[in-house]
Parts: structure tokens; sequence; C-alpha cells
């Protein structure tokens, strides 16, 4: 059974114009990828498809909040997840290579599968790190790693890079 087969899109019926889909990104959605497994949250996701006799302009809109997990304490955080994509889509009898966000489909295909680029979308506009506002982490935690944290010395330089950091800074 293809879990996706809800993010495909039957575009041969369509006329020109605009279309508007939405869609919803949830825990089976993310189960469907190996980096997402195990993701709770939900993201909406809005698609307009402006449809020419040339090509299909596709544009992406994605927001919603998943819960993961603090970088700093390992506490349990809702982490706000908005962002857009545009692709353009183009029916051709031979096999261009597909650019990243030029898609290539051949006149036989009925349906044009969104779920990677939705995909795409999420994960594109994941943060790069999750962690609490400042003052919002475990309390606790916060202890534990100020335990460990070294302040580093100030060691002395050998005074040659001193002269060449000056020589740098001018």
């Amino acid at each position: 059974m293809d879990r996706l087969r809800e993010y495909k899109i039957a575009f041969r019926g369509l006329g020109e114009g605009k279309h508007f889909y939405e869609f919803v990104l949830n825990e089976v959605f993310f189960d469907c990828y190996e980096s997402t497994k195990g993701t709770k949250g939900v993201v909406d996701a809005k698609v307009e498809i402006k449809k020419s006799s040339l090509l299909m302009e596709v544009k992406i809109k994605i927001s919603g909040t998943v819960k993961a997990i603090c970088d700093r304490c390992l506490g349990e955080m809702e982490v706000p997840v908005e962002g857009e994509m545009n692709l353009y889509v183009k029916q051709s009898v031979r096999e261009e290579g597909n650019e990243d966000d030029y898609i290539i489909v051949s006149p036989e295909d009925d349906f044009l599968d969104l779920s990677s680029y939705l995909y795409e979308t999420y994960m594109l506009h994941y943060p790069i790190r999750v962690v609490h506002p400042e003052g919002e982490c475990d309390e606790d935690m916060q202890e534990v790693l100020h335990k460990y944290i070294k302040e580093e010395d100030a060691k002395p330089t050998d005074p040659r890079w001193d002269e060449l950091r000056k020589l740098i800074n001018n």
C-alpha cells in the first residue's frame, strides 16, 4: 500500500489557470522517511499550481509545529517550521536532467508526486540548531552542564602571532 498516495496530484485533467491543494504532514508522513521517523507534530502545506500550456508553476508553503529535543538540555519542545518553495514542471519526451527547481515529467505520466518536494521543503526550513529560548531550559540539566564546563584560562600567546594579528586587522 502506498502511504504517500494522497500527496499525488492528477495533473493530466487540470485546466489552465490556478489550482489550490492542501495537505497535512503528520506522523504518518514523517515515518515514511528515515531521517524524520518518530517526528510528532502537524505541518500544514498549501500548494498552488499555476498551469499553462507549456509548464506548471508549483508553489509550496508550509507552516506548523513539531516536537523536538532541545540540543542543550535534552528537554522536549515545540519547534515552529515555516517556509516556501517554488518548482517548475515541464512535460518532455527526452530525459533531461532534473535541476533543483525544475522537474521534467514524461507525457505518459498522469500524476505529479509532491511527497518528496513537501519533505524537501520541510527539511530545508527545519532549524539547524534546536534550543529553548534563553532561561527556559531544564534547570537540573543546566546545573549538570555548568558543573562540567571548563573556563578557558587566558594563556600567554606568542608575541610573533600578536604582531601578525595586528597586520591582519589593519
